[in-house]
């Protein structure tokens, strides 16, 4: 069994080694401590790897969306209307008391 040092995982995973270090201390990450020393068995490595897979799934029958803006001219008219009326309608609560 070869085992692989932090480098080496940090290199083969793409991650930064202080991640490396951060999963292992969490006991995140299958390793063994010799001292002061972190290895790790590259087919237990494997074995973690394909334990936390995700497989993304889509239903190529529904378009990609943003949260419902189908028509961001719509949107942003509504906004603007929303805010006029909101406006007016202050306007014309603060005239009505005081300006008769």
């Amino acid at each position: 069994m070869a085992l692989r040092n932090v480098k080496e995982v940090s290199e083969w995973l793409q991650v930064k080694r202080s991640t490396i270090y951060l999963w292992a201390e969490q006991g995140m990450i299958p390793h063994l401590k010799l001292g002061r020393l972190l290895r790790f068995d590259p087919d237990d490595i494997e074995a973690w790897l394909h334990a936390h897979r995700q497989e993304v799934t889509r239903d190529p029958t529904l378009p990609k969306r943003r949260h419902g803006a189908d028509n961001i001219d719509a949107l942003i008219a509504m906004a603007k209307a929303d805010a006029y009326n909101s406006c007016r309608e202050t306007r014309q609560s603060r005239a009505k008391p005081g300006g008769e």
